[in-house]
């Protein structure tokens, strides 16, 4: 058995993220930070809050890259990398800019914002030119 079109883990991850940084941005996973708990005990539960934003996230790129290679646009991986290292290094520094002039919370939202347009462009690759359905 098949497991998940590249569509729909993309489609996960990418509302997976959104999620949780949204929730994060409005304290709802916040409160739990405030738990009074041994150092051991903060370790776990920052680990918990932490583990399922980043195996989200880090779904993305290599689905992303999946797809582009399952519809016949594997000339465009090197592109993807280039622009990826490119958004890294951007969205650091605007994040710490936009969290040092409106608050943590402002650049958390921007964050989720960002997931929202990858999971439209990501939409956008649901046929590919030449109608080729992918997933």
């Amino acid at each position: 058995m098949r497991g998940p079109s590249p569509l729909s883990a993309i489609i996960f991850a990418v509302l997976g993220a959104f999620l949780l940084v949204s929730a994060l941005a409005l304290g709802i996973l916040g409160s739990f930070a405030y738990i009074a708990v041994a150092s051991v005990g903060m370790f776990f539960i920052a680990a918990a809050l932490i583990a399922p934003l980043a195996t989200c996230m880090g779904m993305i790129f290599p689905t992303g890259i999946r797809i582009l290679t399952s519809i016949e646009l594997g000339e465009l991986v090197p592109w993807m990398w280039g622009a990826n290292g490119l958004a890294a290094v951007v969205a650091s520094v605007l994040g710490m800019m936009v969290a040092t002039a409106f608050g943590f919370t402002a650049a958390l939202l921007l964050a989720a914002l960002a997931y929202v347009l990858t999971l439209a462009s990501t939409r956008a690759l649901e046929t590919h030119p030449k109608g080729m359905r992918i997933g």
